[in-house]
């Protein structure tokens, strides 16, 4: 009769054979959790077409990279098949749901078709992901009126208005200044006097002689005082020590929205904002001091509408509401009138009413007059 004694080779559950289980055991562990726990890239999009491009004038682009695995992505490396590309990409852990971004320069030096690579090397794969960049540089007048319409002495911008629109407490939205450095030397992009509830960061830090860059501008709401429009003026910076001035002025508007929280019954009985137009014509000056206009604004609801704000955006527009409490099924008009003074101001001339309509808490209305 066989008798269990230690050291026995016959018994499975031995005290060798166990410890051999429990190596083996605990060297499969560490396996099992790599398969579970990865990262996985997902490219928003893998190949960027940048169209025409003059000559010398760079093409830049941003490719997002969000990762939709259970672990941190990283992003090890990123290499170009030529040096007309440069590269720049998020170095931080990308974790789980987050997103990174790698972002490409083209230089724009040779003319004719191109198509490049980018090669990604990340931590969720052994082998690298591919991004294209495709298009064609031309020959252009070096005239920068089309792309780059304003002018700040050697720096010519896409636009001098930055607007966030239909912002909600909470929100950080951006917004970018496209801008082209046609000087002779390097130029460091700064905005200045910005107020507390705007951020700006230049991409590159430094921009070089014939190089497009961009300046990113972010709205934190959490700041935003009124509900409305919040109208400010910031300045680029064109030398170190430069002065604010209108030249390089750029105006900044944001508009904050009312949130609703409203049960069924509740929706049943809000009031419905009508107005005749959103746009209105009020002809040309020809002359004269001021034109004027008018439109209707009515409620079709069931509850009376309230208009909490009412607002311009341009200093040269006056406007009159006969009422700003308006009872279901009537009406009130809104009067318009932009007078001469109005051709000194800068943006657009609009009208801007927040109602405590949920299905139109903003009105915006453009005010158009002939030259």
């Amino acid at each position: 009769m066989h008798r269990h004694t230690p050291g026995c080779g016959e018994c499975p559950l031995n005290h060798h054979n166990m410890k051999r289980f429990l190596l083996a055991l605990a060297g499969l562990l560490p396996a099992a959790l790599h398969i579970y726990a990865q990262p996985v890239a997902q490219y928003a999009t893998d190949e960027h077409d940048f169209g025409m491009l003059t000559w010398h004038v760079p093409g830049l682009t941003t490719f997002y990279v969000t990762n939709v695995g259970n672990s941190d992505l990283y992003i090890n490396n990123v290499r170009t098949d030529c040096g007309c590309t440069a590269v720049t990409w998020t170095h931080d852990p990308i974790g789980p749901g987050e997103t990174g971004s790698i972002s490409a320069t083209y230089d724009s030096e040779l003319l004719g078709h191109f198509h490049k690579s980018i090669a990604v090397y990340t931590n969720a794969s052994d082998e690298p992901a591919y991004l294209g960049l495709k298009g064609q540089v031309v020959i252009r007048k070096k005239e920068y009126s089309g792309e780059f319409p304003y002018q700040i002495d050697d720096i010519y911008l896409n636009t001098n208005e930055l607007e966030f629109d239909d912002v909600y407490r909470g929100d950080t939205p951006q917004e970018e200044i496209i801008i082209l450095n046609t000087s002779k030397e390097p130029y460091s992009p700064e905005l200045m006097h910005l107020p507390k509830y705007l951020t700006a960061e230049a991409d590159p830090k430094v921009l070089r002689p014939g190089r497009v860059g961009r300046i990113r501008v972010t709205l934190d709401s959490e700041h935003l005082h009124n509900m409305g429009l919040t109208q400010t003026q910031v300045y680029l910076s064109r030398f170190p020590g430069d002065r604010v001035n209108k030249d390089n002025e750029i105006t900044v508007s944001a508009t904050l929205l009312p949130e609703f929280d409203l049960t069924p019954e509740e929706m049943d009985r809000i009031p419905v904002a009508v107005i005749d137009s959103t746009n209105i014509n009020l002809g040309s000056l020809g002359g004269k001091k001021r034109v004027r206009g008018q439109l209707t604004l009515s409620n079709d609801g069931k509850s009376p509408l309230v208009i909490r704000t009412l607002q311009v955006y341009n200093p040269g527009i006056g406007v009159k509401l006969g009422k700003r409490r308006i009872a279901p099924g009537e009406s009130t008009k809104l009067k318009i009138t932009v007078s001469a003074d109005s051709q000194h101001f800068r943006g657009r001339r609009r009208v801007l009413l927040i109602t405590n309509d949920p299905n139109h808490p903003k009105i915006a209305i453009d005010v158009t007059v002939d030259k």
